[in-house]
């Protein structure tokens, strides 16, 4: 018997970049996530470790189903936005 090749295998059928798939939502704004991007798109986020569970150390699987909250969550504070004019003309620049 012929072994057929991964593209007569697969070739009628759609594969998904997974960004379908919903989990780690929760790392999305979260302090201590993979800070990883591809083409300027930040993804580090979705992946099973993080600053908090080095590799090869994983996230648990409540967090990669949203089922729970991760224990070490903690939200990324937006960076404040400074007006340059108005510092230039209150003399702080």
């Amino acid at each position: 018997m012929e072994k057929k090749t991964l593209d007569e295998r697969y070739g009628d059928e759609v594969l998904t970049d997974n960004t379908a798939l919903k989990h780690f939502e929760q790392c999305k704004d979260c302090l201590f996530r993979d800070k990883t991007s591809v083409q300027n798109k930040e993804c580090g986020w979705n992946k099973g470790c993080c600053k908090m569970y080095p590799y090869p150390e994983t996230k648990p699987h409540e967090v990669y189903k949203n089922a729970e909250p991760c224990e070490y969550y903690e939200k990324e504070k937006a960076l404040l936005k400074i007006n340059f004019q108005k510092c230039f003309f209150h003399g702080v620049l």
